[in-house]
């Protein structure tokens, strides 16, 4: 009995010698990761998908590609559009768009004086609420 007693415990000391002494070793240094490349913007100005009216034309934009409305367009509220810039609205009354004048893919009107009111609210709170105005010279 003492004899097997022994031998369990030089054993499990042999053993325990044997998982220590991997434990230790040392891995391979990791391969630093290189970052994945990111896509790059479209350089320039890409327009909104939608329909603008400039000089005279409706332009019409989609996956940026502008180019000219040739024929009526229908839109998903209902809203037709046409080549000369007449929009029937799903109600059906009529308006014609204006230079400058933005209507979206779903059928919202976003006027020239509706941009324009947009930023000066915008120059507004960026000025903290104050109006900057010209002396008025006596």
């Amino acid at each position: 009995m003492k004899l097997s007693s022994a031998l369990l415990a030089s054993l499990l000391l042999a053993g325990g010698t044997l998982l220590s002494a991997q434990a230790q070793t040392k891995l391979p240094p990791r391969k630093p990761a290189q970052p994945r490349p990111r896509a790059a913007a479209p350089v320039g100005v890409t327009l909104k998908d939608g329909f603008v009216m400039k000089e005279g034309k409706v332009m019409m934009t989609r996956d940026a590609h502008t180019e000219a409305l040739t024929a009526e367009t229908a839109l998903v509220n209902g809203t037709k559009i046409g080549a000369d810039g007449t929009v029937t609205m799903a109600n059906g009354t009529t308006m014609m768009l204006k230079e400058g004048d933005y209507m979206s893919l779903t059928g919202r009107l976003t006027t020239k004086a509706m941009k324009a009111e947009q930023d000066s609210l915008l120059q507004l709170s960026k000025n903290g609420g104050k109006v900057k105005m010209k002396k008025k010279i006596k």
